[in-house]
């Protein structure tokens, strides 16, 4: 019996050992609804100081993908939470900094609003980002000034803004500070597959292309009779990334899926 015990108790003891940390949290964390006006399409706005991080503009689905550094495409989830907006200020504690970010935003997720999600595979056709021939010609990011507009990056910590604009027959991106992740990030919005980085590279780089879009939701339709397009042709993505030392592959194989279960629409009281 007295041996039954002790195993029972040594066992306890693993199983506590093997429990992971607990996540870093906030100290505190106002939420508030933002404008609920469908014509309100500003990009997320995110600035950080050594104690205070604010979110403006920010959907559910974007605090997914900041918290948890998953891709718009790897997240299944309500339709929802894209559209409803939040502006959330929160204070880091004592000690912390913006690396921890991520995952206080992860403790936010679950405890104010109930977010659970699991882990699935999914086949999926993907382009995969890679160095030309060559190997990569990137622009190396100046020094950003300290007023430089701010946006949450994939990683969930802030990052200067990307812009990005055009039409049904040409967008631009432009990036003065921007990671290969970030870059796929946003170029992924209009190619018909995602976009994944394959390249290895790290770093800021500084980026401006022009492409011909695969898929141009949000952006205004061409006009039909259009002389300057056929005269001077915009290049496909595969094409405009050459100048870069980059290539794109077609690609098939398993992406890990993000799948949220369960979220609550109001969070839980401030």
């Amino acid at each position: 019996m007295r041996s039954a015990i002790c195993l029972a108790l040594i066992c306890s003891s693993i199983a506590v050992a093997q429990e992971k940390p607990a996540k870093p949290t906030f100290e505190v964390a106002i939420i508030r609804p933002s404008d609920p006006n469908p014509s309100n399409t500003v990009l997320v706005g995110m600035s950080a100081d050594p104690s205070i991080v604010r979110y403006r503009n920010l959907t559910l689905r974007d605090a997914i993908r900041g918290a948890y550094k998953v891709r718009d495409f790897q997240i299944v989830a309500p339709d929802w939470l894209s559209t409803a907006r939040f502006e959330i200020d929160a204070k880091l504690p004592a000690g912390a900094n913006t690396d921890q970010i991520p995952e206080m935003f992860q403790s936010l997720l679950e405890e104010r609003f109930g977010l659970t999600w699991r882990h699935e595979s999914k086949e999926m056709q993907v382009y995969a980002l890679l160095p030309g021939k060559d190997g990569p010609k990137l622009k190396e990011a100046e020094k950003q000034k300290d007023d430089q507009p701010l946006a949450m990056g994939t990683d969930g910590k802030p990052r200067p803004m990307v812009m990005f604009g055009g039409s049904s027959l040409a967008v631009t991106i432009t990036a003065p500070s921007a990671s290969l992740l970030t870059f796929v990030g946003v170029a992924s919005r209009f190619t018909s597959r995602p976009l994944v980085d394959e390249t290895g590279v790290e770093g800021q780089y500084d980026f401006k292309l022009t492409f011909t879009p695969e898929v141009s939701t949000g952006l205004m339709q061409a006009p039909l009779d259009n002389p300057d397009a056929a005269n001077d042709p915009t290049p496909p993505l595969s094409d405009a990334l050459k100048q870069f030392g980059l290539r794109i592959e077609p690609r098939k194989g398993p992406v890990e899926m993000f799948v949220v279960t369960h979220i609550e629409k109001t969070p839980v009281e401030n």
